[in-house]
């Protein structure tokens, strides 16, 4: 049992200071601030709060001094009295446009997925600290006829004078069936960013799930990526093992264009990892956030009943994607070693106590050892696990609360980072090739939150560090 304080609050990833929090929106750094936005349900921590969601709003002068400000606007007016839903963030000069999707339930007899629902696109202007009228751009009457009610999740960008927005959207097949419904995005064009025409639809030859939820569109190295969160694809033993996915597809041909997909890559392979959006700061990097967490999971986080603070989900740690050898690479942001302390080096089959929860370590696996079989158990609750070309991430029941096993097939291993943060855990495989992130709930003693890793890892070059607790969260514990 956990006993004393909340031993599960994280001490290095954004997290609702109480209630529910999702999906990343809003991503940006404006005039030197970043400000990450996101799905929000303060009064409410448990999955209902998923019935009132608006956004909440951190912002700070880097990735590791985020200030909560609180809830920037609420779902109180016609157009969003259901749930102001996800978006996104583009800087425009001296301001901010914020769009996102605002829900609408009507009354009546109504399915919500083929009549009752109102997809109302909206744009809020913003200098960062005030947040200007709600303005609606596209309602269900601008989208093709065939589109479904569920159309949401604006992602917009600028390229030249030319504004451009992709939503994703779930098409009606033949008789409103699950089974052949399908996902597709929707491509808009403005030259002011509030009168939206719609340019093409863009979808795959064969049926791709029923629903593609949260695309991003961007290019990387000259490369041009859709990213999307399909659902309703069938599990795989080594892929599609969560109930909804989160990928990115390579995009050949030109935006306003003909353009077709191929590649499908997922983001993440654990099992606490959807709706990514991805933004470009100051510096020029590419920036990537998730949502730790998963919709309509079949497993549970003790965190809604707490008797204190009752909270649930956070956000990923920034990742900086690169693009290498046909493929993007995601890992931490470099800021994150700032955070580093009391630097260790562990031998093979030794272990590290983390006194707060909280650790960073990086193993280097030397050439003859990549083939062999390694372990690495954390809080004695979560267990990674490297044998014959296949590495999996265990939990057991009481840490897991419903999460099993998630596995990956990778031919040989040699480096490893993992980010361990009281409940949460993100693994780096391969410099950022394969990631894997959970949730897990070790089971503290007492006021101390003593956390053990221990190694198994036969021929390997292990350092670990402990982590401070970033200004962020220093109130949140």
């Amino acid at each position: 049992m956990l006993k004393g304080k909340d031993g599960w609050r994280q001490r290095f990833h954004l997290m609702p200071p109480e209630g529910w929090l999702n999906d990343p929106n809003g991503l940006c750094q404006f005039q030197g601030i970043y400000h990450v936005f996101f799905q929000y349900s303060p009064n409410e921590p448990g999955p209902d709060g998923r019935k009132a969601r608006t956004w909440g709003h951190y912002a700070g002068p880097d990735l590791l001094h985020l200030e909560f400000c609180g809830v920037p606007f609420w779902p109180v007016d016609p157009v969003d009295h259901d749930g102001c839903y996800s978006g996104s963030a583009l800087v425009q000069d001296d301001e901010v446009l914020l769009y996102y999707t605002g829900n609408v339930k009507q009354p009546g007899d109504h399915d919500y997925t083929y009549s009752g629902r109102e997809a109302n696109e909206i744009l809020v202007k913003t200098d960062g600290k005030t947040f200007g009228a709600k303005q609606t751009v596209l309602v269900n009457s601008d989208y093709p006829a065939d589109c479904t009610c569920h159309v949401r999740d604006p992602k917009v960008w600028k390229e030249g004078d030319a504004f451009y927005m992709v939503l994703g959207a779930r098409v009606e097949g033949s008789g409103r069936d699950v089974q052949t419904d399908y996902g597709e995005a929707l491509f808009y064009r403005s030259g002011d960013g509030v009168s939206w025409k719609l340019m093409k639809t863009l979808t795959t030859p064969e049926r791709f799930g029923y629903m593609w939820e949260c695309p991003d569109y961007f290019e990387i190295d000259g490369h041009k990526i859709l990213g999307i969160c399909p659902q309703g694809l069938e599990p795989e033993k080594y892929r599609y093992q969560n109930i909804y996915q989160s990928g990115y597809w390579l995009v050949d041909g030109e935006l306003e264009g003909e353009q077709s997909l191929h590649d499908f890559t997922e983001w993440d392979y654990g099992f606490d990892f959807y709706a990514p959006q991805t933004f470009v700061d100051e510096a020029g990097r590419r920036l990537l956030i998730g949502w730790v967490g998963m919709p309509d999971e079949p497993y549970k986080n003790p965190t809604a009943k707490l008797p204190e603070k009752s909270w649930e989900n956070c956000l990923t740690v920034p990742r900086e994607l690169t693009w290498e050898d046909g493929r993007i690479l995601q890992n931490p942001v470099p800021e994150l070693e700032a955070l580093r302390y009391d630097e260790t080096q562990i031998y093979p089959d030794q272990e590290m106590i983390l006194p707060d929860g909280a650790g960073d370590f990086e193993i280097s696996f030397m050439e003859e050892s990549e083939e062999e079989k390694w372990e690495i158990s954390i809080g004695d609750g979560l267990t990674l696990i490297y044998d014959e070309g296949e590495f999996r991430m265990e939990l057991t029941e009481a840490a897991g609360c419903g999460r099993t096993v998630r596995r990956r097939q990778i031919p040989s291993i040699d480096f490893l980072r993992i980010l361990v943060d009281c409940s949460v855990a993100e693994i780096y495989l391969n410099d950022g090739e394969t990631v894997f992130t959970t949730r897990f709930y070790p089971d503290y003693e007492g006021e101390r939150q003593d956390l053990c890793v221990s190694f198994r890892c036969g021929s390997a070059a292990i350092t670990g560090w402990k982590m401070k607790c970033t200004e962020t969260n220093t109130e949140l514990i």
